[in-house]
C-alpha cells in the first residue's frame, strides 16, 4: 500500500508538472507568436495545424505504447518530453518569425500528445492493482498550473516573453526525470478491447456520435476564449500580467470541483451532468466578451465552475457508463479527438473572425455554435444511472 501512495504521490506531481507546462507553452501562445509579428489569423491558423498534427499523431503514439514492441508507456512519454525540450531551446534562441512559427507548431504537437499518454498512464497503474483518485490528481494539475499562471504574467514581464520556453523546458526536464519513478506496468489484456473501428463504433452509437458533434461544436467557443483572452483583455486595457492572473483564478475554481467530484455528483445521473455543463459553456462564452471590465471578467468565469471543471471528470464517467466493454477506452480516446477538433476549428475561426469583426464579435459568433452544441448535448446524452464510485475509490478520496 505504501508503493501505491507513493505512485499515486508521483503520478500527482506528474499532473502538476504537465498542466504548468501548459501554462507556459499553450496560455502564452498568442501573447508569444502576437510578439513575433504574427497577425491574429495566422496565430489562429499555426495552433490550428498544431492540433490537426497532434491529433494525427496521437493514434500513432498510443499504437506504439499498446503493441510496446520498441517502446513501453513510460518510455514513450520519456521520449516526447525530451524532444518537446528541442523547439523550446530553438525558440529561446532564435526569435525570427518563420522558424518561431515551425518550432510552436511542433512543440504543440508534442505537448498535446503528450496529454492521452498521461491519462493512458493512470489508467494503466490502476489496472496494475496501484491506488489513484483520478479526480485529485486532475485537481492538483489545476492548482499547479494556477499557481504558476498567477506568477507568468509577471515573470514575463520582469524577464521578457523568452523566459516562457526556460520554464517550459525545465518543467519537461523534471517530467522526464519524475516518469523513471514509475513501474514498467503490464498492458490491459486484449480481451477489454474490441477490434471495431472509430467509424464503426459511431455509427452502431448514434446519441454518442451526436454528443460528440456537439463537445466539438461546445470547445470552438471554450477554445475561442482560452486562446485569445489576450485580446479580451486588452479590449479593457489589461495585458500580460492579469492574464495570468485569470487564467489561475479560473484553474483555482477547477481544483476544488475535480477534487470534490464523488462528492458533488454521488448518485446523479451522468447524461443530466453533461447537458448542465454544455449550459455554462454557453454562459461562459456570452458573459466573458461582454465583460465591461476585470471585476465583471472574474465574475464571468464563475460558470468555469459548472461547465469546463465539471464536464472533465463527467466525461470520463460518461463514456465508461454507456459504451461495453470493449469500446471504453476507444470511447475517452473519442471524446479527446472531439475536444481536439473544437480546438482546431475554434483556434483557426476565431482567428478570422478577430480579423474581421474584433474579438468581441468574433467570440459571440463562436458562442452562437455553442449553442447548437448544446442542443447536441440535450439530443445526445443518454440517462445513465446514478453514478456509483467503487468503495476502493471512496477510501482514497477520504
Amino acid at each position: 500500500m505504501n508503493g501505491s501512495k507513493l505512485i499515486s504521490n508521483c503520478y500527482s506531481a506528474l499532473q502538476g508538472l504537465y498542466w504548468m507546462s501548459y501554462g507556459a507553452i499553450y496560455t502564452f501562445a498568442a501573447v508569444v507568436l502576437l510578439d513575433r509579428n504574427f497577425t491574429d489569423s495566422q496565430v489562429g491558423t499555426l495552433i490550428a495545424l498544431a492540433c490537426v498534427f497532434s491529433a494525427i499523431f496521437q493514434p500513432f503514439a498510443a499504437a506504439a505504447a499498446d503493441r510496446g514492441k520498441r517502446f513501453s508507456l513510460r518510455s514513450l512519454m520519456t521520449l516526447i518530453c525530451l524532444l518537446t525540450i528541442a523547439p523550446m531551446v530553438l525558440l529561446f534562441f532564435f526569435p525570427q518569425q518563420a522558424l518561431s512559427g515551425v518550432c510552436y507548431v511542433i512543440l504543440m504537437l508534442l505537448h498535446l500528445a503528450f496529454q492521452p499518454l498521461l491519462s493512458a498512464l493512470g489508467m494503466q497503474l490502476l489496472n496494475n492493482g496501484y491506488y489513484l483518485n483520478f479526480g485529485a490528481a486532475r485537481g492538483i494539475g489545476s492548482m499547479s498550473y494556477a499557481v504558476l499562471a498567477f506568477f507568468l504574467g509577471s515573470l514575463t514581464l520582469i524577464f521578457g516573453l523568452r523566459c516562457l520556453p526556460v520554464i517550459g523546458s525545465l518543467l519537461y526536464l523534471l517530467m522526464a526525470v519524475l516518469l523513471q519513478a514509475f513501474p514498467e506496468t503490464k498492458r490491459s489484456g486484449s480481451s477489454i478491447v474490441s477490434s471495431r473501428g472509430t467509424v464503426s463504433i459511431l455509427r452502431e452509437n448514434h446519441r454518442f456520435a451526436v454528443l460528440c458533434l456537439g463537445i466539438i461544436l461546445i470547445f470552438i467557443s471554450h477554445s475561442a476564449i482560452n486562446t485569445y483572452m489576450i485580446q479580451i483583455l486588452q479590449k479593457i486595457g489589461k495585458g500580460n500580467q492579469e492574464l495570468g492572473q485569470v487564467m489561475a483564478y479560473t484553474a483555482i475554481l477547477e481544483f476544488f470541483v475535480m477534487v470534490g467530484f464523488s462528492r458533488f455528483v454521488k448518485g446523479r445521473d451522468c447524461g443530466n451532468i453533461m447537458r448542465f455543463t454544455a449550459i455554462f459553456f454557453v454562459l461562459k462564452a456570452v458573459f466573458v466578451p461582454l465583460a465591461p471590465n476585470l471585476p465583471m471578467i472574474y465574475a464571468a468565469f464563475l460558470t468555469q465552475i459548472f461547465s469546463f471543471a465539471l464536464f472533465t471528470p463527467a466525461s470520463v464517467y460518461y463514456a465508461n457508463a454507456i459504451l461495453p466493454a470493449g469500446d471504453k477506452v476507444k470511447g475517452q480516446a473519442m471524446i479527446t479527438i472531439a475536444i481536439t477538433m473544437g480546438n482546431i476549428a475554434g483556434s483557426f475561426l476565431c482567428g478570422n473572425f478577430i480579423t474581421l469583426w474584433g474579438i468581441t464579435a468574433a467570440i459571440l459568433v463562436t458562442a452562437g455554435i455553442a449553442v447548437i452544441g448544446l442542443i447536441c448535448f440535450f439530443l445526445g446524452a443518454e440517462k445513465t444511472g446514478p453514478i456509483i464510485f467503487s468503495e476502493t475509490q471512496k477510501s482514497v478520496e477520504s
